[in-house]
């Protein structure tokens, strides 16, 4: 056993040793504090920016250009999520109304049926059915004027380069058009049933109805087994959307759905409303109006629909990374008790920049930084214009973590690695899997022009304590490509080595 002399000794010259290792890059690389992977990426050519902190201590445990602004991706999910917990509340929920502009007479509506979109991202084929059933439990059977689709809560929303494009054809879900009457994402899905035999033609058919303004074609074949490959292309033909299916389907599996953008968002929600309005017996014969402008007065209030709450709607931003439900979220920030009309994506990101400066300019050490030179733009973060350091997101992160109404809400909607979302394949390797049972993070990821790789979260460790950590890697100009799957590696290793099992 030591004399207390000799461990006095022993526990001074332990204490130089670790000073000594913590002045030096090399012994900052040896510990991991310097996420050294990250910056190995760095020398060759990427630039990257990593920042880790023990949120009860505020002790840094690894930093690497922690103020260096990149694009986050994704990440920028991260702020759009703590801004809205903090205007609306995890519970809050958008109300969806029907208003009727006349009397109804022996089962005729003397007027207009009026559908008022409220711009909630939930409202899915579940809420619609809620929503129509009641309007024919008002004793309506026929609308003797239109159904008006109103959409002036939200203003014009100049698409993106994507939604563009998918405008004319798409074979992806995630380009689907913003509305503040939007239903079901904007997106359609196309059923595929295998036929009774091998060798037969699969059944092709729409959800959630067959409408007047789409139409499914092609061959799907059925084959033995119960394995499936279906591809399916949405096109514009005049005033229709076309899906057109190909491939093959299982003679033994389930029926198989694959879902696709609409090319516009206002037409798909008159047709499926006035859709579900028909299957409850009410005829329309006028058809669908779409109305842009607000109305002083909407009419008799006939029927209405909660929305899934904010805390519903966070898992799917973070867990899948609904750029759908990010786009329309952002859009509402612009809207307030002074504004109740005319919203835009441009609004919802001045918002976005509002919020991300406040946080900054209330943040304590070491959390601080300059918020010149945020950039904003988009609450998805589809797009390489915004611009946030990994210090500038793990100061939201320690923000949340201390908003004891909201952050268990905002800590579940995160991914656990390893078994759900986005983070469902990361931290495989021996030297990071134990991170699964302890980590939460949200990715991002874009390849073009340049690849942005980024994860932000939180780490529980053994004594309880909990650590919030963002770390991104992107390319440039001159090496726009330094592979997404080998920075996804890096990232995870790094912080594999700062947060080890023994921690």
């Amino acid at each position: 056993m030591l004399s207390p002399r000799l461990r006095l000794v022993r526990n001074c010259a332990l204490s130089m040793l670790l000073l000594g290792s913590a002045g030096s890059p090399e012994g900052l690389a040896q510990t991991g504090k310097e996420f050294s992977g990250l910056k190995s990426m760095h020398a060759n050519g990427a630039i990257t920016t990593a920042f880790a902190v023990n949120l009860r201590t505020g002790e840094v445990l690894g930093e690497w250009n922690p103020d260096t602004r990149v694009t986050p991706a994704s990440v920028s999910k991260v702020v759009l999520a703590a801004a809205a917990l903090e205007r609306f509340g995890s519970e809050y929920s958008i109300e969806t109304r029907f208003y009727s502009t006349g009397p109804v007479k022996n089962g005729v509506l003397k007027g207009d049926l009026v559908f008022e979109g409220a711009g909630d991202p939930s409202l899915t084929n579940e809420k619609l059915w809620f929503l129509t059933t009641d309007v024919a439990r008002a004793g309506i059977r026929k609308v003797e004027g239109q159904l008006v689709v109103n959409t002036s809560r939200f203003g014009y929303i100049e698409p993106d380069l994507d939604r563009k494009l998918a405008a004319r054809r798409s074979r992806h879900a995630y380009d689907s058009p913003l509305s503040a009457a939007a239903v079901n994402f904007s997106v359609m899905g196309v059923v595929v049933s295998p036929g009774d035999s091998p060798g037969a033609r699969a059944h092709l058919a729409l959800e959630p109805y067959d409408l007047d303004t789409t139409r499914v074609q092609g061959s799907v074949k059925t084959q033995g087994g119960d394995l499936s490959r279906v591809a399916v292309t949405r096109t514009r033909t005049g005033l229709q959307d076309v899906f057109t299916a190909s491939g093959h389907v299982g003679q033994l599996s389930w029926p198989t759905r694959v879902y696709r953008s609409v090319s516009d968002a206002d037409q798909y929600a008159g047709s499926v409303l006035k859709a579900f309005l028909e299957k409850e017996g009410i005829q329309i014969p006028r058809g669908v109006r779409i109305e842009r402008q607000p109305r002083k007065d909407m009419g008799r209030p006939l029927a209405s629909v909660e929305g899934f709450p904010m805390a519903w709607q966070l898992m799917g931003l973070f867990k899948v990374s609904n750029n759908f439900i990010a786009d329309m979220m952002t859009i509402l920030l612009d809207l307030d008790d002074k504004k109740q009309f005319g919203a835009t994506l441009e609004g919802g990101a001045n918002q976005l920049e509002n919020y991300m400066s406040m946080v900054l300019q209330k943040a304590p050490k070491p959390y601080q930084s300059s918020a010149e030179g945020i950039v904003m733009q988009s609450g998805s973060g589809l797009t390489h214009e915004n611009k946030l350091s990994a210090r500038d997101v793990v100061a939201v992160l320690q923000r949340m973590y201390l908003n004891g109404r909201e952050f268990p809400s905002f800590l579940n909607a995160l991914p656990v690695p390893g078994a759900e979302g986005t983070v469902k394949k990361r931290f495989q390797s021996e030297q990071t899997k134990h991170l699964r049972d302890r980590l939460r993070a949200k990715t991002g990821t874009l390849s073009e022009p340049h690849d942005a790789i980024a994860l932000a979260g939180y780490s529980r460790l053994k004594d309880g304590d909990w650590v919030a950590f963002c770390a991104m890697a992107n390319g440039t100009a001159k090496k726009p490509n330094v592979g997404i799957e080998f920075a996804r590696e890096t990232i995870d290793d790094d912080l594999g080595r700062l947060l080890p099992p023994e921690m």
